[in-house]
């Protein structure tokens, strides 16, 4: 007699199970035509790394009506940006799961050549697409993406972000369930806690509870059932594996006694087991999305705008900074040069060159006539010009320009590599342990076996270890924000700790144009025309001392101004009514020998008009409150570089005993140093295994601070945004850049603190688990603790530090 074997087969791409006669192509099994297409474009692409990743990782795909992305309003609602040629959308993909479909989504420029780039954010299962808008249609994309097995959710309504907010019906009815069913069970085991032998009860109550923990296991457990078979269908092991195997393992006894009645099963066990698991994946749940929430509004840093305000009666319009939130339809905003477009709106004054390398990473410039529509994101090169806003800002959009990873350093995460190493072969040896254990008291013990091997399993769940991390920076973050230091993403406050040299500007960082208003220094004194002139055109520049001047000018009537150029640590130049004004350095605006003001110490700003010197506009060096103290601090534990663009004059000043107190060697200091010459001595720098921290303006200081390891822009207010920074950092709040760096490294010590103690935690659970002595469900309550633990730790150890340093 023989007997016939069956063989199911899976699909090789999607990893379902395929019909009797399944699609063979390339040696390798597909349940569909659709499947069998992933895996061919896939494969004519050099892309099947995408399942050395996660075996079976892809989503079968399925047909989607696509046509109504076609529709020109539909596209303008969907597209965040868009100049013709480039556009830019994001997409929410439900079916983003692993590490594959990062990989697949974040390389669709190798399947299709018209998209530009692609990237996902895992967490809330976005993807980002930048695509060549004249070779490839957004519904093109769209079903690009639905024929891998990721249709998008679209919906111009808020459908998308309802889908988004997370969710907790689903488990609370688990979790009610659970413990309706295991309070019940407890209550029937009674008889047995208390030692009374009636057979009659003692079969009743035997039946009830397993009619009670049936749903417990199977309707509440379900998730670890759906979680564990998902990754064995791929070859992989997960967290949850053990944590199943000693659910079925408890459950199993339990069938086994109550029915053959020779126990009572450890029912109670099993149910309190998957209520206090719930517990924990509650907990777990609601501290991930409590910490997305917390990135996200500790992203919103107080970027300000220039909103133009009609004067009474004919009095001319007046400016006004206001917190770009607090922006409306309809308001009028003025940009300055090198500013940011903080909203979407039509311009109606002015030429404008906007470089776009913000949101597509290219920074070639483009003009704009009044009338078009310019998008926030934009940054203005040129003369000021002024917008009606049109759609509401959005913080988290400016945030996310921020945070591109076109302008990322690429630094790693030692901490965070490291709690990843520890979860993925933790496990294992969990699993290795717990089977070890199993075996000796089966052989010797047999009662005390179910005990072991679950209480091991449950007890020692490595999840806690990826607490610690995120709320310890998360939490140094906002309380860095509440002092007025705006970190582009909690990564830098780790990089802050591993810095050891720190290189200032000086004008606009160590010293306060703002702090003195300016002594005219001129041969004949400018009449009230040539201070129209000197102030319509640094009118049109955010540099601090252009903005100095304007209000010391702001009397000035202002007239049209052609041709604006400025030069990046030079001056600037331009058609005032018809007359050439140039405004900066002497060597910019009149490099042949004059009235001697090039010498003088302090920040001057030299005019010409009609190539014909006219004089300069002094302002005296005035170091900021507290850079004595501050200086004095840093140099214990780093050593400090001084690198500006003025002359040297100030070495023959009184302030510089300072100077060469702060900065003791003569290599020290750099004088008459260009934006390129700064990023050099930068470079120089870490070739000799530094790690360098820079501080300076973000204006002249752009290719500095983005080769630093960190780069801190300064600001006398909020207005001034780069890509360039890893952090903002009010002017006023500069003095304490000794606590900052000193809580940055508490947050760091405290980080490995509560690893120690995680791992402790461990080490103590498991010697009482091997033992037999320890109860799966006083295991299960255990693991919800010492997640609350590693939380508590990490958040009150960050506060009560940050409430000792930053008491107000």
């Amino acid at each position: 007699m023989s007997t016939a074997t069956l063989t199911q087969t899976t699909c090789y791409h999607c990893g379902n199970d395929c019909p009797e006669h399944p699609i063979v192509f390339d040696e390798k099994s597909f349940c569909c035509d659709g499947c069998k297409a992933v895996y061919e474009v896939l494969n004519a692409n050099q892309l099947c790394q995408y399942y050395d990743l996660t075996q079976a990782p892809g989503q079968s795909p399925r047909i989607a009506r696509l046509e109504f992305l076609d529709h020109p309003d539909i596209i303008n609602q969907l597209l965040e940006f868009t100049d013709g040629t480039v556009s830019n959308v994001t997409f929410y993909v439900p079916s983003i799961h692993c590490s594959s479909c990062l990989y697949l989504l974040e390389h669709l420029y190798r399947i299709s050549p018209a998209i530009r780039t692609s990237r996902v954010d895992f967490l809330k299962k976005h993807v980002h697409v930048t695509f060549f808008h004249n070779d490839i249609s957004l519904r093109q994309v769209a079903e690009l993406l639905t024929s891998l097995g990721y249709e998008p959710l679209i919906s111009l309504n808020d459908v998308v972000k309802e889908t988004e907010k997370p969710s907790y019906r689903p488990l609370l009815y688990k979790l009610a369930v659970a413990g309706f069913c295991a309070g019940n069970i407890m209550l029937f085991s009674f008889p047995e806690y208390l030692g009374l032998d009636d057979p009659a009860f003692q079969k009743l109550f035997g039946y009830l509870n397993l009619l009670l923990a049936t749903p417990v296991v199977f309707y509440s457990g379900w998730g670890y059932f759906e979680s564990v078979w998902a990754a064995l269908r791929r070859k992989m092991i997960n967290i949850d594996l053990p944590i199943l195997v000693g659910i079925l393992t408890a459950y199993g006894r339990t069938v086994y006694e109550v029915l053959s009645q020779t126990g009572a099963g450890f029912a109670d066990s099993v149910t309190g087991l998957i209520f206090f698991l719930l517990i924990g994946k509650w907990f777990q749940q609601r501290t991930y999305d409590f910490l997305s929430f917390e990135r996200d509004y500790k992203s919103y840093f107080p970027l300000a705008a220039t909103r133009l305000a009609n004067g009474s009666g004919n009095s001319a319009t007046r400016e006004e900074s206001v917190p770009v939130a607090s922006l409306k339809k309809g308001d009028r905003i003025r940009i300055r040069n090198q500013e940011l477009i903080p909203a979407d709106g039509i311009l109606y004054k002015g030429n404008a060159t906007i470089d776009y390398s913000f949101v597509t990473g290219e920074s070639e410039p483009e003009s704009k006539k009044p009338g078009t529509l310019l998008y926030a994101g934009g940054k203005q090169i040129g003369e000021a010009i002024e917008l009606e806003v049109v759609r509401e800002v959005s913080q988290s959009y400016l945030t996310q320009l921020w945070n591109n990873d076109a302008f990322r350093k690429g630094a790693q995460s030692r901490i965070r590599t490291f709690a990843d190493a520890v979860g993925k072969y933790f496990t294992i040896t969990v699993l290795t342990l717990a089977f070890l254990v199993g075996t000796y008291w089966y052989l010797n013990d047999a009662t005390k076996a179910v005990n072991a091997f679950t209480a091991i399993l449950i007890v020692a769940c490595p999840c806690v270890l990826s607490l610690s991390y995120p709320f310890a920076l998360g939490n140094g973050m906002r309380i860095f924000g509440k002092q007025k230091f705006y970190l582009k993403n909690a990564d830098v406050l780790e990089q802050i700790a591993a810095c050891d040299t720190i290189v200032f500007d000086k004008t606009g960082t160590l010293t306060s144009a703002t702090a003195t208003q300016p002594v005219e220094d001129f041969s004949v004194p400018l009449d009230e025309m040539d201070r129209s002139l000197v102030a319509s055109l640094v009118q049109q520049s955010a540099h601090p001392l252009s903005r100095k001047l304007f209000t010391h000018l702001t009397d000035a009537m202002t007239l049209p101004v052609e041709n604006f150029t400025e030069v990046t640590g030079q001056g600037i130049k331009g058609l005032v009514y018809g007359q050439f004004v140039k405004i900066g350095s002497r060597a910019f605006v009149h490099p042949s020998p004059g009235n001697g003001a090039n010498e003088v110490e302090g920040s001057v700003v030299h005019i010409s008009i009609d190539h014909i010197y006219r004089g300069c506009f002094r302002f005296p060096n005035q170091f900021r409150n507290g850079i004595d103290t501050m200086l004095a601090s840093l140099k214990e534990n780093h050593t400090l570089y001084l690198l500006s663009g003025d002359n040297d004059a100030i070495l023959r000043s009184p302030a510089s005993k300072d100077l060469k107190k702060w900065f003791s060697g003569k290599e020290q200091m750099v004088f008459d140093c260009h934006p390129q010459e700064k990023l050099d001595v930068i470079r120089s720098l870490q070739a000799e295994g530094r790690r360098v921290l820079m501080v300076g303006d973000g204006l002249n200081d752009a290719g500095g601070l983005k080769q630093a390891d960190v780069g801190i822009a300064v600001t006398d207010d909020t207005i001034q945004f780069t890509p360039s920074s890893d952090a903002i950092l009010e002017a006023s709040a500069l003095r304490r850049l000794p606590d900052f760096l000193n809580y940055s490294h508490f947050g760091m010590r405290l980080i490995r603190f509560s690893f120690a103690v995680s791992l402790i935690y461990n080490c103590i659970g498991l010697s009482f688990a091997v033992t037999g002595n320890l109860s799966p469900v006083v295991a299960a309550i255990l693991m919800p603790l010492s997640s609350a633990t590693m939380v508590f730790i990490a958040t009150l150890g960050m506060r009560w530090k940050g409430a000792k340093m930053f008491p107000n």
